[in-house]
């Protein structure tokens, strides 16, 4: 475990092999196990029970990949996901980000730590250089910064961070608030009483029980092609800002009686030469939120 910290911030995060996640949904790189701000757990062990082979044994900020090839592989051939490695198709069924695939090659993971941060550095020889940098910018946030290098194939996709905030298990009800840059559409995989879109992010009507969830997967700015990188979650003095230097795709939320998730999606694209993107900040704190 790597602790870093600055101010009134500190976060623990786990070491790409030490076995805390061995998913093959998100990258491995700076798996959060909690963050702490002024001795409140903002983010932390959200999910009842643990499995390291479950796919969302993740905390606070957790990114995914597309996975790349694997239309083309043929069962039993490799196809790849950033930040995990090289994974071998058993069937000829379609991909399913759910399931535990099996590792092939997860290439070579170096880790350098400074005192206010520590960069994740993984080689897939022939695929990618991949490098995840988590720094802390002031004595109340933090930024994630990534590069992409190809070591051959063009590598696209889109890539989303899952945003597991506890903000203090407060529970999610009418005081956990999401606000976004933009007036939002969208629409509920399902009918819900709980939840609605306002007129700048959404809110919750009453708080949600154990066992029940919600679900938007196509939230975006009305009228609008791109939607800027900046949105709030908070809940009554705490609260979290996020945001990034590229334009949004869209934003998925998911929530359940413990976490509430805003999951804002970039695409990326890479070939030789390399191509840098997508540097997202996490700033948190409780003043003008």
């Amino acid at each position: 475990m790597l602790v870093i910290g600055f101010g009134d911030l500190e976060m623990a995060i786990h070491e790409p092999l030490d076995g805390f996640y061995r998913g093959t949904r998100f990258d491995r790189s700076g798996v959060f196990d909690s963050i702490v701000f002024k001795g409140v757990e903002y983010a932390d062990r959200w999910f009842e029970g643990y499995d390291p082979f479950r796919h969302d044994t993740v905390c606070g900020p957790a990114e995914e990949f597309s996975a790349n090839g694997f239309e083309s592989a043929a069962p039993g051939e490799a196809f790849l996901k950033i930040g995990v490695g090289l994974l071998k198709r058993p069937d000829d069924e379609a991909y399913d980000r759910f399931r535990l695939y099996e590792l092939s090659d997860e290439g070579d993971w170096r880790i350098e730590k400074s005192p206010g941060g520590v960069a994740f550095r993984q080689i897939l020889p022939g695929w990618y250089d991949y490098r995840k940098d988590i720094c802390c910018t002031g004595p109340d946030s933090f930024e994630i910064r990534h590069s992409l290098d190809s070591l051959g194939p063009v590598l696209d996709g889109e890539v989303y961070n899952h945003n597991f905030w506890t903000l203090g298990n407060l529970g999610v009800g009418p005081d956990r608030m999401l606000d976004v840059a933009f007036r939002p559409e969208g629409s509920w995989r399902a009918q819900h009483d709980s939840v609605a879109l306002s007129a700048s992010g959404l809110r919750f009507s009453r708080k949600l029980v154990e066992g029940e969830s919600v679900y938007m997967g196509n939230m975006h700015a009305a009228g609008a092609s791109s939607t800027p990188y900046a949105l709030i979650l908070r809940e009554a003095s705490r609260g979290v800002s996020i945001s990034g230097d590229t334009a949004l795709s869209h934003i998925v939320f998911w929530a359940n009686h413990r976490v509430a998730c805003p999951e804002p999606y970039n695409t990326f694209r890479t070939r030789l030469p390399a191509l840098r993107y997508s540097t997202v900040s996490r700033k948190m704190g409780t003043k003008g939120v």
